[in-house]
């Protein structure tokens, strides 16, 4: 998604997100994949479509998040995948696969799975984090006060 930027005394220019370079040899296993097992391929591209939504939703989703989200939907493919290699690629077969509603829908729920898992273990790690923070800090100020106590006496004005 372009986002719409402006400069100073410049006119308005379009910034594309960073993708990730598409290299020649991505060309090459994509031909081979499309030449050899092309059923195969089908059922794999659907599949990950739910990923592709998340990068179109989500372009600064972090590595971690978008590992999260492969894992399971690599784990929610793995049916589709095996019945379409067991027919070796058979068109009818795969085009049977990627259109039954189960599979569809658990592809996607994967997808909400692995963001809400994501979501909440990163605010869970937040809230972790300020938590041990707050005790750091309590535990700090109370030794402060406890150094107060020793080292400072108090005012004794003997005229």
């Amino acid at each position: 998604m372009a986002k719409l930027m402006r400069n100073k005394g410049s006119a308005a220019t379009l910034s594309v997100p960073d993708i990730p370079a598409f290299r020649w040899w991505h060309g090459i296993i994509i031909g081979l994949l499309l030449a050899y097992t092309p059923g195969s391929l089908l059922v794999g591209g659907v599949l990950l479509l739910p990923l592709v939504f998340l990068r179109l939703i989500d372009p600064e989703a972090d590595g971690q998040r978008v590992m999260v989200v492969m894992f399971y939907l690599g784990a929610a493919m793995v049916h589709p995948l095996r019945v379409a290699w067991s027919v070796r690629g058979d068109w009818a077969t795969c085009l049977s696969e990627i259109t039954q509603p189960t599979i569809l829908v658990l592809d996607w729920l994967a997808l909400g799975a692995a963001w809400l898992i994501a979501e909440v273990g990163s605010m869970g790690a937040r809230v972790w984090y300020a938590e041990s923070e707050r005790q750091r800090r309590k535990a700090i100020e109370a030794r402060i006060k406890a150094l107060q106590e020793e080292w400072i006496q108090p005012d004794s004005s003997e005229d």
